[in-house]
C-alpha cells in the first residue's frame, strides 16, 4: 500500500508530543475521464494504521509546480485549471478506529462542459492535540491525493525551449554529482493537453559524431502548459571541443531534441 505525505507541520510548543494514529492513503494520484463508463468517479481508501481512534478532515486544494519541479498548493478555485468547482468529495471528515479504513469518494459532476485538462489535490488532514501540562509541540500532517480530469481528444506535446552550459558550479567544493564541473540545463514544456513524465539523456559528442559520455535525465513530471528546467552535470572529458544533445522521452510520437556546442578547458 502506497501513501503519500506532503507535509507535516510543527505548530508550537517545545516538547514533542508522540503521534498514536497514523494515517495513510492508498493512492497518490487518480485520473478521472469523464466520458469514459465508470471512470468519472473514484475511491480513495483512508486508513488508521495507530493504536488509536484517529480524526481527518477532507478538503480539496489547487496546486501546481515551480519551474523547478517544487509543488505549490492555493485555496481550491484559485487557479484557472482547477477542478474545484467540478469536483465532488464525500464524505468531508472521517473517525477511524484503530487499524480500520474508510472510502472516500471522489467524482466528477457536470464534466460533460471539461474541454481541457484541470487537476486538484484532495487533502486528508490530521492534528495530534497535546496532552498533559506544559509546553508541548502539536502536529498537524496532511496526505495529498493529486487528481487530474482528463476529457477525451487530448494529446501528448512538447518541445525542449532551451539547452543552456552554465559553466562550473559555484564554489571551491565539487559534489560527487558534479564531477565534471561542467553543467548544463535542459528546459522542457508540455505543449499538449495532457499532463506528462518525462526522462531522457544528455549525449556529450565529438566533433565526429562519436558518444564520449552520456548523462541520464532522472524522471520528471510536467503538467499541461508548464516548464520544467533540471540541471545536468556533465562527466568529465578530455579537453576538446564537444556538442551536448538532450534528448528527452515524454510519452509522446517523438522524442524531443537540442543540441548545444561547448568547449572544456
Amino acid at each position: 500500500m502506497r501513501w503519500f505525505e506532503l507535509a507535516a507541520f510543527v505548530l508550537a510548543g517545545l516538547v514533542p508530543t508522540p503521534v498514536g494514529a497514523q494515517l495513510a492513503v492508498d493512492q497518490a494520484e487518480i485520473f478521472l475521464e469523464p466520458r469514459a463508463l465508470g471512470r468519472g468517479i473514484a475511491s480513495i481508501n483512508v486508513s488508521n494504521e495507530g493504536d488509536s481512534v484517529a480524526e481527518a478532515t477532507i478538503y480539496l486544494s489547487d496546486w501546481d509546480r515551480r519551474e523547478d519541479g517544487e509543488n505549490r498548493f492555493y485555496p481550491s478555485g484559485t487557479l484557472p485549471r482547477s477542478c474545484g468547482r467540478l469536483l465532488r468529495v464525500f464524505p468531508l471528515s472521517v473517525r477511524l478506529a484503530p487499524h480500520t479504513s474508510q472510502g472516500v469518494r471522489v467524482a466528477l459532476d457536470g464534466a460533460d462542459t471539461l474541454s481541457a485538462a484541470c487537476w486538484s489535490i484532495v487533502f486528508v488532514e490530521s492534528g495530534a492535540a497535546p496532552t498533559g501540562r506544559g509546553r508541548q509541540l502539536a502536529y498537524i500532517t496532511r496526505l495529498g491525493v493529486k487528481i487530474y480530469g482528463l476529457p477525451a481528444g487530448l494529446a501528448k506535446d512538447g518541445m525542449i525551449d532551451e539547452l543552456v552550459e552554465r559553466g562550473r558550479r559555484p564554489g571551491s567544493g565539487k559534489s560527487a554529482a558534479d564531477s565534471g564541473g561542467q553543467r548544463f540545463e535542459v528546459t522542457f514544456r508540455n505543449s499538449g493537453g495532457l499532463p506528462l513524465w518525462v526522462r531522457g539523456r544528455v549525449e556529450f559528442r565529438r566533433l565526429d559524431n562519436s558518444v564520449a559520455a552520456t548523462a541520464d535525465v532522472p524522471e520528471f513530471p510536467l503538467l499541461p502548459g508548464a516548464r520544467r528546467t533540471v540541471v545536468v552535470p556533465a562527466p568529465k572529458l578530455r579537453a576538446g571541443r564537444y556538442v551536448a544533445l538532450a534528448l528527452l522521452d515524454y510519452g509522446g510520437a517523438d522524442i524531443a531534441g537540442a543540441q548545444t556546442p561547448f568547449e572544456t578547458p
